[in-house]
């Protein structure tokens, strides 16, 4: 009975036939068959009712040999439902019965007990007997192979799992489609404990595959499979997966992996910010194990537990207790990667307990657990380390971290796509808000209000909104830029006195460490697109029609077009790994200094409730106090109010301008303000992705350009243009009433320039275009789509062309300027990592994008965007053409004071 899906019919027909003539043995064999057809489909109560009627024939027959084989597959259905005695009952039975062409399959039997109850010693002792059996029959020995590589991988030996897993996929390949697909899954599961995580995937979407064409179900395959998707921090996928397979495994009464699913629903809703859902999944979850009798399972969702409880209220001594018992009973067990979770889950609540002697002794432990494991454990042990000599050694503190970080750039670099490598920041997140945390302990900063006694002060004004009276220096109203070529690189700037152990440069290099690591990578050639990718154009362009025909998206339109999504992300995830690396390495303040050429920078950082920045001047380094950031944040959406009343055009728009000009005013105060930049000198932002959304350029009276990072700024900077005059591409959308003129006035500005325009203006005829520029500018509708950055777009004649599909092509001239709305947003991730049109453009060599990452009515910026390129045209740089086009906009009404608001240079352009 190697494949029983595949010959349930005749099963069926068998119990048929034997019931009308009688032919008992016949009945008993086809009532087995059929049940194990039902086991396989997770229909255990079912199946033992079909094996109870067996064993009472087989009984009343004497007939033991089919005895032996009916109690052995019942006793597979007693496991899934928990009731492990009476599965051991009947394996000892069968024993007894049984000739010795059946034992191996009741040795087998018992060693599954075992594993299931987390006796892995005895498991494993029990597998490899069976291995070492010349009698033991193919199929025999696949599942023992299959099953001794799970204990291996969970003891902490993916590698030598590996081993028998390639050995039982070639035997496997002669026993049907189900053996191959259960070992293809399980070499995917061991290939994730591997640190394989991208050969992972490729693997998993392949067993997937081999399970439909199996007919098993999808519970097993989805459940292992979320485990790989939450290590890349694809959360959302992974508690889907999850969810569908505790639903699969409840409504079948799977009784074990039902509760080994709802552990991963458990652990997940934590990490997704929903402690409730967490306790009440850990606690049914930690119920189940136990009734099971299953050690390690409970201790496991202990754990799960005893977290979710501590953020919903607080940490406890019980909380401590709890973490401690289960992280005892997992290492006794030999699971270490899960006793390493444990001990530092336990070693975080002494800390806030302030019980620094049980902290140690958790924290050292973790250490221990974590040596030789895969990466991300390796990374636990780091970060127990580094918060162990936390109260004790800085110096130590900071070593840790950067093992981690070291580790977690070379997991990262080996990751096949950029939304990969973003998500994968997140774990080494805490480990960078550790190390500056410790950086900044007992150093006092500099602040704006006492000036040094050997300096000058330096006088900084407010930022006035457009319109206003250029002469009481108004940023908007000013006429005359600021030189680049002269720029002051010899004013003096105050601060207090700098004291403390971290130097401000020290803390500038390692908020740089931290941050948009992902961006900073060598990309490998471009390698198109599919017909999927085709396919979403045309089901978003029939979404779009259907929006304006009818006012409504049809359900089956939004079904193919999350599918297609879900296949070309994945696709994404499971390419090659180990193609580029890491570009560059985090900016040093002298090439950083050499590449400003007399601008300043200022990179901001948010540390719990505290904000600074530390800014980079010509000849030193500051770190500047900025206060509390709820005040920022206040100002920050009173801004984003009033230009939202101000986009309604109701007849409060005079009032809805200058409350926003207000919060203008006072987000420069906040921010820009204690810098003292001089008022002429151009300004490089690089935000914390807690203060994205600032309007960065209307707070500075000079040219203001933003970059995800000090390093990626100074790498475009570095960049040098295609040899030859280059290319200008100018494309207009649809449904856009002066993106005609614009791309005229646009165009007109270059010799030579290239203009697409409906019903010309494809996505295939744009990126043809496009591809050969190093500058292109689009007037065009945008979409930022904030739960998948990569499938932004810009609105073309046939649909959208996705950010994904730019990339895919190779697409990223040296300048873009993006007219559309939206397109200068940026979604924040774990780690100080952002992902946008803007920072993607950069990551893949484009040097400035000029963008707005807020609603551009149609035609506001049209007469500006021919300033910017008349500037362009002059040899200036993006930053400059983007100030001009600004104050272009200054004395314009609600709309353009929309566009003023919003309109940003991304990179040194």
């Amino acid at each position: 009975m190697l494949d029983p899906v595949r010959y349930a019919a005749e099963a069926q027909e068998l119990v048929a036939h034997a019931t009308a003539t009688g032919d008992t043995e016949a009945l008993v064999a086809g009532l087995r068959a059929v049940a194990y057809v039902r086991h396989v489909k997770l229909d255990n109560v079912g199946a033992g009712r079909l094996l109870d009627r067996a064993v009472r024939l087989a009984e009343g027959a004497g007939l033991a040999r089919r005895l032996a084989g009916v109690l052995v597959t019942r006793s597979l259905a007693l496991q899934e439902l928990g009731r492990y005695d009476a599965a051991a009952r009947d394996l000892r039975r069968a024993g007894s019965l049984a000739d010795a062409a059946e034992r191996p399959e009741i040795r087998f039997q018992l060693a599954v007990l075992d594993h299931n109850r987390g006796r892995l010693d005895d498991a494993a002792t029990a597998y490899t007997g069976v291995l070492d059996d010349p009698a033991a029959p193919p199929v025999v020995w696949v599942k023992a192979a299959n099953n001794l590589a799970n204990v291996h991988t969970l003891r902490g030996r993916p590698d030598e799992a590996l081993g028998y897993l390639t050995r039982a996929a070639a035997l496997a390949r002669d026993l049907g489609a189900r053996y191959t697909a259960i070992v293809a899954n399980s070499h995917a599961w061991s290939s994730y404990h591997a640190g394989r995580l991208a050969e992972s995937v490729r693997r998993f979407e392949e067993a997937g595959r081999l399970h439909a064409e199996a007919g098993l179900p999808l519970g097993e395959h989805h459940v292992e499979y979320a485990d790989v998707l939450r290590d890349l921090r694809l959360l959302d996928e992974a508690m889907a997966a999850a969810r569908s397979a505790w639903a699969e495994f409840d409504r079948h009464g799977a009784k074990l992996m039902a509760a080994e699913a709802r552990l991963r629903c458990a652990r997940l809703a934590l990490e997704l910010g929903d402690p409730a859902t967490a306790v009440a999944d850990a606690q049914a979850a930690v119920r189940d194990f136990r009734r099971q009798r299953r050690p390690a399972w409970a201790a496991r969702a202990a754990v799960t537990e005893a977290e979710a409880c501590a953020a919903l209220e607080g940490d406890s001594t019980a909380v401590l207790q709890r973490l401690r018992r289960a992280a005892a009973t997992l290492q006794r067990l030999g699971l270490r990667e899960e006793a390493a979770y444990a001990r530092l889950a336990a070693g975080r609540v002494a800390l806030a307990l302030h019980r620094p002697a049980a902290a140690r002794r958790e924290l050292v432990a973790v250490g221990e657990l974590a040596s030789g494991q895969s990466l991300l454990v390796r990374l636990r042990g780091h970060l127990a380390q580094a918060l162990l000599a936390e109260a004790q050694d800085p110096d130590q503190v900071l070593r840790a971290c950067m093992r981690g970080l070291r580790d977690l750039s070379r997991h990262r670099a080996a990751l096949p796509s950029l939304e990969l490598r973003v998500l994968a920041s997140g774990h080494g997140a805490e480990l960078g808000e550790v190390g500056l945390r410790t950086l900044l302990r007992d150093r006092p900063l500099a602040t704006a209000a006492p000036d040094d006694n050997d300096a000058p002060a330096v006088r900084t004004t407010s930022v006035p909104g457009p319109g206003e009276d250029a002469s009481a220096g108004s940023a908007a109203g000013q006429r005359t830029a600021p030189d680049e070529s002269r720029l002051a690189s010899g004013v003096r700037a105050t601060s207090a006195p700098a004291a403390g152990r971290a130097s401000a440069a020290r803390i500038f290099e390692w908020l740089e460490r931290t941050r948009a690591a992902a961006l900073l990578r060598v990309h490998p050639p471009a390698t198109g697109v599919d017909e999927d990718v085709v396919a979403l154009r045309n089901v978003e362009q029939e979404l779009r029609d259907a929006r304006l025909a009818r006012g409504e998206e049809p359900a089956a339109l939004l079904a193919r077009q999350s599918a297609l999504e879900t296949r070309i992300r994945r696709r994404s995830w499971s390419g090659d790994e180990g193609t580029g690396g890491e570009a560059a390495a985090p900016a040093a303040l002298p090439e950083l200094r050499r590449e400003l050429a007399g601008r300043w920078l200022a990179e901001y950082a948010v540390i719990g409730d505290r904000a600074l920045a530390v800014v980079v001047e010509p000849r030193r380094t500051r770190v500047v106090e900025l206060g509390a950031v709820t005040a920022l944040r206040a100002e920050l959406a009173a801004a984003e109010f009033g230009l939202r009343r101000l986009l309604t055009g109701t007849r409060f728009a005079a009032a809805a301008r200058t409350a926003t000009q207000q919060a203008i005013d006072a987000l420069a105060r906040l921010l820009v303000e204690p810098l003292r930049v001089p008022p002429g000198v151009p300004l490089v932002v690089v935000p914390s992705t807690q203060l994205l959304g600032v309007p960065w350029s209307a707070l500075h009276p000079a040219p203001v350009s933003v970059a995800p990072s000090g390093g990626l700024w100074a790498h475009a900077r570095r960049a040098r243009p295609a040899p030859g005059d280059p290319a200008v591409a100018v494309v207009a959308g649809p449904d856009l009433d002066g993106a005609g003129a614009e791309v005229k006035a646009v165009a007109a500005e270059y010799d030579g320039a290239r203009v697409l325009v409906p019903p010309e203006s494809t996505a295939d005829a744009t990126i043809a275009l496009v591809k050969r520029a190093g500058l292109a500018h689009f007037a065009c509708h945008g979409r930022f789509r904030s739960d998948s950055p990569l499938f932004s777009a810009l609105q073309l004649t046939d649909g959208p062309l996705t950010l994904y599909e730019l990339l895919a092509h190779g697409v990223a001239p040296r300048r873009m300027v993006l007219a559309s709305c939206h397109s200068g947003a940026q979604q924040p991730y774990g780690g100080n990592e952002v992902l946008g049109f803007a920072s993607a453009m950069m990551s893949h060599g484009s040097v400035g994008v000029a963008a707005a990452d807020v609603p551009i009515p149609d035609g506001a910026s049209a007469g500006a965007m021919t300033v910017l390129h008349q500037r362009l045209a002059r040899g200036e740089t993006l930053p400059t053409a983007v100030w001009h086009a600004r104050a272009a906009l200054a004395e314009g009404g609600a709309e353009e004071y929309v566009a003023w608001y919003g309109l940003t240079a991304y990179g040194p352009g």
